[in-house]
């Protein structure tokens, strides 16, 4: 009888070991700096598209993990309004050649400085992330 019992919790710490090894994990804030949408562009999309890219890049900036939306902000946009999930890829092999190129600290300052057309928000909320709001110097 312990013999039995001592099997089936060993079992489920086993099966407990290959659930936290196959969970998926959390993915750090979507984040932009581009809120202009054209409500027409998404619709359209929304009625016509089955799959929406969107291009996203992980990046650490001030010490905190982002995903970066790219591009594909309409189509995000478009997902959302289907109640789909877009499908997330890595930006396109050119810009990561000249990402590349880059130091760390001025791939960083890139993220972080160059903004479309609004401050760096959490596209989720659309809060501004305040810790990136002030401009970074690459000379520090």
């Amino acid at each position: 009888m312990i013999r039995s019992i001592n099997g089936v919790g060993g079992q489920s710490r086993q099966l407990a070991d290959i659930a936290e090894a196959l969970r998926i994990p959390e993915q750090p804030p979507l984040i932009s700096t581009q809120r202009y949408l054209n409500n027409a562009v998404i619709k359209r999309k929304a009625e016509t598209f089955k799959v929406f890219l969107v291009r996203v890049h992980e990046c650490t900036l001030r010490g905190k993990r982002y995903r970066f939306l790219m591009d594909g902000h309409h189509n995000y946009a478009a997902a959302k309004l289907r109640g789909v999930e877009p499908t997330f890829t890595t930006p396109g092999a050119k810009f990561l050649r000249h990402l590349n190129k880059m130091t760390p600290r001025q791939q960083e300052a890139f993220f972080i400085n160059n903004l479309t057309d609004c401050p760096h928000y959490y596209v989720e909320t659309g809060e501004i992330v305040a810790e990136l709001e002030a401009p970074m110097e690459l000379s520090q």
